[in-house]
């Protein structure tokens, strides 16, 4: 199954054949949405239950007014429909799954 979004930005797994033109569920460690004004709701519940349900391990939001990052990561809490859903790790710049990162929120800007 092919991940039929396109997030705002993916981290992928290492070793994938540079020519692959579209990437499995399995292949993606990390996406991340940046909520804009006219997809809101998308971004912020469809998106993250369809990544949920394909298994992708860690979902960011980034809220852009105030500029702020909520990091999720798949969980072992079933949803309604059977399928794992993210719980929440962090809502700040400090995070340390997948990767340990500090992002400098107050420098961006919308």
């Amino acid at each position: 199954m092919a991940l039929r979004r396109q997030p705002d930005v993916l981290l992928c797994r290492a070793g994938l054949p540079a020519d692959r033109s579209r990437l499995r569920p399995a292949d993606v460690v990390l996406a991340v949405e940046v909520v804009s004004p006219g997809t809101r709701r998308v971004d912020r519940f469809a998106k993250p239950g369809e990544y949920a349900a394909a298994g992708i391990p860690f979902s960011w939001r980034v809220e852009q007014d105030p500029v702020h990052v909520y990091a999720y990561r798949l969980g072992d809490r079933i949803g309604p429909g059977g399928e794992r859903q993210y719980e929440r790790v962090a809502d700040s710049a400090e995070l340390t799954e997948p990767f340990e990162i500090k992002l400098p929120v107050h420098d961006l800007t919308p």
